[in-house]
This record gives C-alpha cells, structure tokens and sequence, in this order.
C-alpha cells in the first residue's frame, strides 16, 4: 500500500455516497452550485491562456472545466481529465474524442516509474480544482498531503500548475466548518516558492461562500 492509498479509497468512498444521493450533480463534488463553480473558474482564466494548450484536469469530477471551455470556445489543444472515481469516469466516456480523453489515474499515489512517461506526454496547464479542501487530520497531515501533490504535478506539467485552497483568512459571515481544511496562504506560498521562484497567489476574489486563494506555479 502507497502512502496516500488510504486517504484515496476514503476519497473514493465518499464521493460514491454522494453520488448516489445526489446524482449527476455539482454538489456531488463538494462544490455549492454551478454559479460558484463557474466563477472559480474564470479565476483559472485570469492567469491562463489555454488556446492551443494541453490540459491536464486532474479531479475532472463531471467534466466541467471541460463544459465550461467549450462553452466559452477556447480552442484548446487536447484535454485529459483524471479521477479516482470510476462513476464519475463513466459518465465522461461520451464525451471522448481525438481531443479529450479521461483516466482512472491518482496523483497522490504515482510510482517513479510513471513521472518519465507523464512528462513526455507534455501537459501545458494542469489543474487541480477543489483536491484539497477535505480535512485528514488536526493540520499537518493536510499539509503533508497537499505539498505531496502540488510536488507531483508540478513535476509532470511543462509549463503551469493551478491549485485552489480555502484560506485560512476567513471571513466573519461564514462559519468554520470542521470536516474541511482551511490552509494557510502564507504558509502554502512559502512552500511554492521551495519548488519553483516563479509563482502568482491570488487571494483578491469573493468569497464562494466561503474565502478562498488560487495558486499559480510557473515552470
């Protein structure tokens, strides 16, 4: 067993639970509904260019990073969308084409073996939306498995990675919640900066509900 495998099959489990109850769903992935989802990714797009770019959606969920694009008629190169959970997979398999693919693939679990061919497969802009928002722990777990990751997909991507995190900053309007884990926006720059001089963190957006920051890695 890898050191993550755990913390995967939870993953998996949970969000089977939710989609059982809730379907085909936004709300099955943990996010509060389609208008905040759609906003969290226009932040994507303010830092981003994706026209003619290979993306790498990694937590694709439902594929609506995908939807969204498209919608928007961005001219990318080719997407591929991961996940861990096989349900939410087959619900994509429609939708694949020359140009969009889909995998049963878990970054926090990827052998050394696997980093060379990943490379090779040159993914531009990798995205990971909404990863690392559940609490493991009492806090440094959480953090030992979101620098795990973004060290992961920083390693595979050729030219940006993309992380959200909700911010420790929180705002008085919202409660704290306890199942979710809230990171330190200091504390995660700090760390970016080990692996990469070249970083934009953008904590400046409203609150969806709650606060939130988005991390941008350049290669």
């Amino acid at each position: 067993m890898s050191k993550w495998s755990q913390v995967t099959k939870n993953a998996v489990e949970r969000y089977n639970n939710r989609y059982e109850k809730l379907g085909k769903d936004v709300k099955s992935l943990g996010w509060g509904d389609k208008k905040q989802q759609i906003y969290r990714f226009e932040q994507v797009l303010s830092n981003v260019n994706l026209v003619n770019k290979n993306i790498l959606d990694i937590g694709c969920g439902f594929s609506d990073f995908l939807s969204y694009i498209q919608e928007k008629e961005i001219i990318f190169s080719k997407y591929t969308g991961w996940d861990i959970n096989e349900k939410f997979l087959s619900e994509n398999k429609i939708l694949e084409n020359h140009f969009v693919k889909f995998e049963n693939q878990d970054i926090s679990n990827l052998q050394k073996s696997d980093f060379a061919k990943l490379k090779k497969a040159n993914h531009q802009v990798l995205l990971m939306l909404g990863l690392l928002n559940f609490r493991l722990s009492e806090g440094e777990m959480n953090y030992e498995y979101s620098f795990d990751l973004i060290r992961n997909a920083f390693a595979i991507t050729s030219e940006i990675l993309v992380v959200d995190f909700l911010s420790s900053k929180m705002i008085e309007q919202y409660p704290k919640e306890n199942f979710v884990f809230y990171h330190n926006p200091s504390k995660v720059l700090d760390f970016a900066l080990e692996i990469t001089p070249n970083v934009i963190l953008k904590h400046n957006y409203a609150p969806i509900p709650q606060k939130e920051f988005m991390l941008f890695l350049y290669k």
